[in-house]
């Protein structure tokens, strides 16, 4: 822009600002960058110049640089620690190759040589000293040379394969705005904030490489060969020259590009309605060609939507890149944008349209994305659904019944969801200290119901006219939050204070309504904000002694959560002949504070345990009902965005129990069973647990106390799971348990407290005290069914059935050790889960003189986990000679088969756990 017209507008533009009371200024950079991509090492070799406008009322004496490809450097960067709290592991066991880094900077202000000083906390941020300060109105040329290693396409841009994705690539100034300095390191979930200025960009490289690149291309013989080539095989290569393409754009704040020697071009031009002409290109993989057959077209109806509704396309082009992405979605830059190769030809308009609109809205009106991201993606969003809205209906096959069952809007679903649990944040937050979860259901989809909310309370009309002076006046500059709310309420003539306050608060945009209770055949999320279905759904249990069991399964556990759920599974038992079952109720709240949730219930169940034939012929059957209640307290954690889940829960149970009495029969000397009256007792048990949800090195711990009529039980159990770089990991389970007696120990009482009484070795269904696990046959002793375990005390992987006193087990103390560990990756068929188990441990007994034992017990041997672990398969291999010495004794248990064992862990389902904490 020549230097009088440049002057003209920024007084206009300062002129009109001044018409709403602000006194509006902003930084102006000018860049020259020449830059050659070094194929064979992935790395970029440039020098920049750059021309630094003081347009403050401030002297300056230094400027904050963004050095972001330092974020790839090492696992110690802010980005690294992001994506492990998003749950990603791949950069940080990444290999040294695929990390990426800038050096051999030397910056020079007006030819001076400057020192920089590193910034405190992040490695991609210097601050460069300037010799002599900077006054207002004054400027700088600053130059430096720089090189990068371009780092996998771990975050937006980088390389794969053969394939470059430069982004966020030299050095950038931070903005300097009135709020201050806003210097800021790279993240993943987090987009950017820079200052508006010209690109001057030669990029050099081998002569076989396509490029697609913010701005114009310069070179009118390479602009005719991609025009004449669109759509064709790109003949014409030069294949061991190198070529340098130059771009220009002026009134942009970043600069992109993208080189493959694959790509397929499509490229049209586009009439604006005010007669000016555009060049539109898409760029693409040829595996994508039909695909993407009908990328121009999108990209001209986004470019005609957002022109008719906002103001028109200022600049001379617009281009569309498919290329690797590390996930679905896209990327915007001005004037490009980068769509992901995971894009399926159906998602591809809107995610097209979607990116092409942050011309916009990130653009041309250039917010602080980092801590307003509602400002670009969220009003994107809303354009995202009115552009959907405005589109012609296409006749669609009528939903399935399941389809049927489904939310409309998923993500509305979702965002009802996590407002429910008052897991959501407000509007307003800034990009990292959103949840994974919310950043997409705030900042993007929540954010547009508000916008829809705002043009629902000005009218259609009033609305885009807002719109349209908002982009008028803030068009290549830095609006704030409070500057998009002069706009909109100067222009319509109305206050806006109720609207706008929202975007600070949590909850629901508009007061909850009652909803209508309506059955549903299995499930139904449809409508769940207005309905509160009643589920109906056939339910099936087995045990050995009740056979099979069928009834029914009622439960209003729906999504968003009921305050008050309740499940109810009555089931007829065709072994028993009795009704069995399960029931729950209860009720949750979450209240403000330092609780997050509160849930009071109480539940019942009943089933057989012992199945024999009476001295008549007749079966009879045994069994327990249990009656347990409950008040469980989870914790608010200090930030939204932290990993760890802490809980305290009071359950009190009372079960009642029948086992058999045997007799002889005078008539055959044969000893009969008779069913015993049921006899109850009492468990109250406190626990107060920990997890950490994190992806790298997950833990979680339960301190529990137990006490019975004549006991007390203190149980400690921790879990810690190591990653390997390679995949999988080493789970590390340490328990510990403290016995005692209430009173003076007695030999009656010992007897009867046996099954609470801690052990090393393997538990079985009868030693299951609460009946808390699932157990095939409770009470048996041979067949497959007595081959069943459960991970509880010590879980020593071996049942010693016959040997008491080779059990471990202690009215005084145990302690033990279990590890599992997978095995290297490609050693086994990925369908082969297959583990080791190590478990050692010890007992206060073995430490007495003359013990029955070795001082330590171990197992190991090989571990098949299957269905996400939830069934797990035990095979000793090697053992301590305690255990071997006495299983020689009985050759027919002493076999491969009889020792293996297995457990059924259906108690370990955490929903957090699966979702991976994804909904808080």
């Amino acid at each position: 822009m020549p230097v009088v017209k440049k002057i003209l507008f920024l007084a206009a533009c300062n002129l009109t600002l001044s018409l709403y009371g602000q006194n509006y200024w902003q930084q102006e950079i000018n860049y020259t960058i020449d830059v050659s991509l070094i194929e064979s090492e992935s790395s970029l070799d440039g020098f920049m110049k750059l021309q630094y406008i003081n347009h403050s009322p401030d002297t300056l004496s230094f400027i904050w640089f963004h050095l972001w490809p330092n974020a790839y450097k090492n696992d110690k960067t802010a980005f690294s620690d992001q994506l492990l709290e998003n749950g990603r592991t791949d950069f940080y066991f990444s290999d040294k190759e695929k990390r990426g880094y800038i050096n051999h900077l030397d910056f020079r202000v007006d030819g001076v040589a400057a020192q920089t000083q590193d910034h405190p906390e992040y490695f991609d941020i210097i601050k460069v000293l300037l010799p002599l300060p900077l006054a207002p109105g004054k400027a700088v040329q600053i130059t430096t040379p720089f090189h990068e290693k371009l780092p996998y396409n771990f975050s937006r841009g980088g390389y794969s394969g053969k394939s470059f994705q430069v982004t966020q690539w030299y050095p950038k100034p931070a903005v300097y705005d009135q709020q201050g300095w806003h210097p800021m390191p790279y993240l993943d979930q987090g987009e950017f904030y820079s200052e508006f200025g010209n690109f001057d960009v030669r990029i050099t490289l081998p002569g076989n490489f396509l490029v697609a690149a913010t701005g114009e291309l310069q070179n009118e013989e390479e602009k005719r060969w991609l025009k004449i080539n669109a759509r064709g095989n790109m003949t014409g290569f030069r294949e061991s020259q190198t070529k340098t393409l130059e771009y220009k754009q002026n009134n942009i704040h970043d600069f992109a590009w993208f080189a493959d020697r694959n790509f397929v071009v499509n490229y049209d031009s586009l009439l604006l309605p005010s007669g000016k002409t555009i060049e539109v290109f898409s760029f693409y993989g040829p595996d994508k060609t039909e695909a993407w057959k009908n990328s121009i077209r999108f990209v001209k109806d986004a470019v005609v939507f957002h022109s008719s509704l906002i103001g028109e396309y200022p600049y001379s082009c617009v281009t569309v890149v498919e290329a690797a992405l590390e996930r679905s979605g896209g990327m915007e830059y001005p004037t490009i944008a980068l769509i992901s190769s995971q894009i399926s030809e159906k998602q591809l308009p809107l995610v097209i349209e979607h990116e092409v609109g942050h011309n916009w809205f990130y653009g041309i009106l250039a917010n602080n994305e980092r801590s307003f991201p509602w400002m670009d993606e969220g009003i994107n969003t809303y354009y995202d659904r009115r552009f959907m809205a405005g589109k012609a209906k296409v006749e669609k096959p009528s939903p399935d019944w399941f389809q049927r069952k489904l939310p409309d809007d998923p993500l509305k679903f979702l965002l009802a969801v996590v407002t429910k649990e008052k897991s959501d944040q407000p509007i307003s937050t800034s990009s990292e200290q959103f949840t994974r979860v919310n950043y997409s259901l705030i900042a993007y989809e929540k954010t547009g119901f508000w916008m829809k909310q705002l043009e629902d309370s000005l009218g259609v009309a009033l609305f885009d006219s807002c719109m349209q002076e908002y982009f008028r006046l803030w068009r290549y500059k830095h609006p704030y939050p409070k500057d998009f709310q002069s706009v909109i309420e100067k222009t319509s003539g109305k206050n806006l204070e109720g609207q706008f306050a929202l975007l600070d608060k949590t909850g629901p945009l508009t007061p909850e309504k009652s909803k209508k209770i309506k059955p549903s055949f299995l499930f139904s999320l449809h409508n769940s904000d207005k309905i509160d279905y009643l589920n109906l759904l056939p339910a099936v249990g087995y045990n050995l002694y009740d056979q099979f069991m069928v009834g029914a399964l009622i439960h209003n556990y729906d999504l968003p959560a009921n305050n008050f759920q309740f499940l109810l599974a009555p089931m007829y038992a065709t072994g028993s002949r009795q009704f069995n079952g399960i029931g729950r109720a209860g009720y949750g709240w979450n209240p403000e504070g330092r609780i997050r949730k509160i849930e009071i219930a109480a539940g019942a169940s009943r089933f057989s345990t012992l199945k024999g034939i009476d001295s008549n012929g007749n079966k009879i059957f045994s069994g327990f009902f249990k009656f347990a209640s409950s008040i469980r307290i989870v914790f608010a954690n200090k930030t939204f965005r932290s990993q760890v889940e802490k809980w305290l829960e009071f359950k009190s149970f009372i079960i009642g129990e029948n086992g058999f009495n045997y007799y002889l029969k005078s008539t055959d000397s044969v000893a009969y069973p008779a069913k015993q009256p049921y006899s109850t007792r009492y468990l109250n048990q406190l626990t107060f647990g920990i997890v950490n949800y994190r992806v790298l090195y997950p833990y979680d711990a339960q301190l529990q106390i137990q006490q019975g009529s004549e006991f007390y039980r203190i149980n400690l159990t921790g879990n810690y799971f190591l990653n390997y770089s390679t995949g999988g990991g080493l789970n590390v389970r340490m328990f510990a348990a403290k016995f005692g007696y209430l009173g003076e120990k007695t030999p009656a009482k010992a007897l009867e407290t046996g099954i609470y009484q801690p052990k090393l070795t393997a538990t079985r269904g009868n030693e299951d005290f609460t009946y808390s696990n699932y157990f095939i046959g409770r009470n048996e002793f041979s067949g497959l069914s007595s081959q069943q375990i459960m991970i509880k005390d010590g879980a020593l992987k071996l049942r010693t059935d016959l040997f008491e006193g080779l059990q471990g087990r202690s009215d005084n103390w145990i302690a033990a050790l279990n590890f599992n560990s997978t095995l290297p990756n490609k050693l086994l068929p990925a369908w082969l889960p297959l583990k080791l188990f190590l478990d050692i441990g010890t007992y206060a007994d073995a430490w007495q003189s003359n013990p029955t034992t070795s001082r330590f017990l171990y197992v190991g041997g090989l571990q098949l986990s299957l269905f996400k672990n939830y069934i797990n398969i035990y095979a000793p291999l090697l053992y301590s000679s305690d255990f071997s010495d006495n299983l020689k004794t009985v050759p027919e248990e002493n076999t491969f088969w009889r020792k293996i064992s297995f457990s059924i862990d259906i108690q370990r389902f955490n929903f957090r756990s699966i979702t991976r904490n994804l909904l808080y």
